[in-house]
């Protein structure tokens, strides 16, 4: 079967578990704590370019987006995302259990732009309201679109306007990175808050978490202990990250998801496949009949996705593990059926 269900279904880099063979578990006090993730933390600070960013290791995305929308908001205080935001369709409703609404914005592709917020924002601050003070975004997009740098400082522009913090959900970051080319130092002068997506880019399990703005460092661990997110054996995940950091490993895994993405969908256009996005990153949205959907899961692992409308498309979804002759052959069989 040729696997382009998802880009998480799969144990980790051999390179993830070399790092992990080679801990001294002797010296490991715990909870993160220890000189071996406090180093990591440290290499990841040297990626940025920066010393004055506080950098965490966090077991999955769902509680890192918890974590960082979350941390310091008042209880009137709310979240700001596309309609497709991960957080607003993917998340079980996460973000309003802990007692703060989530404010969407309709977009066409997923995206939010600069006048599309602006506007938005300009509506609240009456005191029956809900005040925004968090926008969120991912980049990737639920919609598999990418934000290049310039559209995330202009986001960020507005965000500084209206007094809000910028979020970026990175579980998808090394493909926007292999695509728009922008530095992790950039995207840091962009924002407020990031993650730098380890699961879906070769780890087990893990984000990196980075707090840029100086409020949001204040209590952070207190926070993310009381939500759940800070491991006994935290080493493991530093041991991770530090693998994913070595020798460039995370930016090259990224740039083979990217590529193999773009090289089906150059073959999906030949077929005169339509797009229900645009085709930018790892995950490419197609249109196709039920009938044609029922043949291609006889040879091929799919996903579905309606991206909360009423709408499905066949989501496919390449990897870092993603080969030259799984696209070929994924593209000769449907080519079949069309």
């Amino acid at each position: 079967m040729k696997n382009f269900l998802n880009d998480y279904n799969d144990k980790g880099h051999p390179q993830v578990y070399e790092f992990l063979a080679k801990l001294d578990e002797d010296k490991m006090i715990g909870y993160g704590q220890d000189d071996y993730s406090l180093s990591v933390q440290e290499k990841i600070k040297k990626e940025i370019g920066r010393d004055d960013v506080v950098v965490e290791f966090l077991p999955g995305g769902t509680i890192a987006n918890i974590v960082a929308a979350t941390h310091t908001l008042m209880s009137y205080e709310a979240i700001v995302c596309a309609t497709t935001g991960h957080i607003s369709i993917h998340e079980t409703g996460s973000m309003e259990a802990t007692g703060h609404k989530v404010v969407t914005i309709d977009t066409p592709d997923g995206k939010l732009t600069e006048n599309l917020l602006r506007d938005k924002l300009a509506l609240f601050g009456a005191e029956n309201d809900v005040i925004p003070k968090v926008v969120y975004i991912s980049n990737t997009t639920e919609a598999g679109t990418v934000y290049s740098i310039d559209e995330i400082k202009a986001l960020y522009e507005v965000c500084l306007e209206f007094g809000t913090y910028l979020f970026v959900d990175g579980a998808r970051l090394a493909v926007a990175m292999a695509r728009e080319g922008f530095t992790l130092k950039e995207l840091s002068e962009s924002c407020d808050i990031f993650t730098i997506g380890g699961t879906k880019n070769g780890a087990m399990f893990g984000e990196a978490l980075v707090v840029v703005e100086d409020d949001l460092k204040e209590r952070l661990r207190n926070h993310m202990k009381q939500k759940g997110s800070i491991m006994a054996k935290g080493f493991i995940l530093s041991a991770q990250f530090d693998a994913l950091f070595e020798n460039g490993l995370y930016y090259e895994l990224g740039k083979n998801a990217y590529e193999k993405a773009m090289k089906l969908k150059d073959g999906l256009l030949k077929l005169g496949v339509v797009f229900a996005f645009p085709p930018e990153s790892n995950q490419l949205f197609i249109s196709l009949t039920k009938d044609q959907i029922e043949k291609v899961e006889e040879f091929a692992l799919i996903g579905l996705e309606n991206l909360g409308t009423d709408v499905y498309n066949v989501r496919l979804c390449t990897s870092y593990r993603t080969t030259d002759e799984e696209v070929e052959g994924f593209l000769e069989k449907l080519k079949e059926i069309l």
